[in-house]
């Protein structure tokens, strides 16, 4: 009885020594990355491809083989060896990212699959790309300096009313690799400007944003001007009209009428020398007519008035004046604006006409 239960003893004893012994033989696998990210920062997109090696330690017991590399996206891609990593040595992975039609901010990992480890590590790329010129185009096709591009060529406030404030904003992108805060150099008085945000960085937008405030100009009519922004000049265009919408139908029953002695001005045929025509204008209303402003917007003409303020039957005589050699073609087709308090005529045009010898 105690010879068996001896060797029952001596039995267990061995059992239990061989499964130590088989468990100490057991291969292990694992992997330590040195990094899981990188950022490549701000590149341009006519540099093409970029690229970083991610290396990772064998910290198991028995080689290591990746089993797997999975992009999120089409324009990330792995290159790496299936070649065995021994214990304590260390193996690679290429990942390349290719910002070809893709401006702006990214963010894009590869999946890696070990043989033999449970689970998937990420390996995540991200930067900016500062996107060609022809990339961009679609939506900021206006070119303003080399860091500056616009989604539009000028902003147009429209028509409002004397005294009102109108808001408009265009959008502009910062075409460089490094992190700009956009400057307002120069705007008239009648327009405040604001940056958003103040800070800028690379291959990312802005706006800038436009107040007109009719209130400050001094115009009537087609008021143009430019806001410039990093050096660059933007135009802005704006129409600015009286307001009649308070007066009572007593003050409409009292107020000014302009009347036009002449609808046009014929210069006949145009040599080398300046031409002067006058027009005569009078209020035959029954208030005071105030006339606001005398232009043209074509070039080559020069206009004055004697009288701005006219008392009912009062007349006023405009001054045109023609430099042949200032006119864009061979023929003259402009229009002179007379702008003023008459508000069922608050614009009155005149056209000038004439052909260049």
């Amino acid at each position: 009885m105690m010879k068996t239960a001896l060797l029952s003893t001596l039995a267990a004893i061995a059992l239990t020594a061989g499964a130590a012994a088989a468990q100490t033989d057991v291969a292990t696998t694992s992997v330590e990355w040195l990094e899981l990210s990188h950022n490549f920062g701000a590149f341009d997109e006519n540099d093409g491809p970029v690229s970083h090696i991610f290396r990772y330690v064998n910290t198991g017991s028995s080689p290591i083989t990746i089993l797997a590399a999975r992009a999120s996206c089409g324009c990330t891609s792995p290159e790496y060896s299936r070649t065995p990593v021994a214990p304590g040595d260390t193996g690679t992975i290429r990942v390349i990212y290719d910002p070809a039609g893709r401006p702006g901010r990214f963010s894009k990992y590869v999946g890696i699959t070990f043989a033999g480890i449970e689970g998937m590590d990420k390996l995540t790329v991200s930067g900016t790309v500062v996107g060609s010129p022809r990339s961009v185009a679609g939506q900021f096709p206006i070119e303003a300096g080399p860091v500056l591009r616009l989604n539009r060529p000028s902003i147009m406030f429209g028509q409002l009313k004397k005294g009102a404030v109108r808001m408009v904003s265009i959008n502009a992108y910062n075409g460089s690799t490094d992190t700009i805060r956009p400057t307002v150099d120069d705007a008239p008085a009648h327009i405040d400007v604001t940056i958003a945000p103040e800070v800028v960085p690379p291959a990312e937008q802005f706006s800038v944003i436009c107040y007109f405030k009719s209130g400050r100009s001094d115009l009537y009519g087609l008021v143009a001007d430019t806001v410039t922004v990093m050096g660059q000049p933007i135009p802005t265009v704006a129409v600015v009209e009286e307001d009649f919408s308070r007066l009572t139908p007593k003050e409409l029953a009292k107020a000014p009428e302009i009347f036009l002695a002449d609808s046009s001005l014929d210069f006949g045929t145009l040599g080398s020398e300046a031409v002067t025509r006058t027009v005569e204008l009078r209020n035959i209303g029954r208030s005071k007519l105030l006339v606001r402003r005398v232009y043209t917007a074509d070039d080559g003409i020069a206009v004055s008035i004697d009288h701005t303020d006219l008392k009912p039957g009062k007349t006023a005589t405009a001054t045109v004046t023609v430099h042949p050699e200032q006119l864009p073609g061979a023929l003259l087709n402009a229009r002179l604006n007379i702008i003023s308090n008459d508000p069922a005529h608050p614009v009155t045009t005149i056209r000038l006409v004439g052909t260049k010898n």
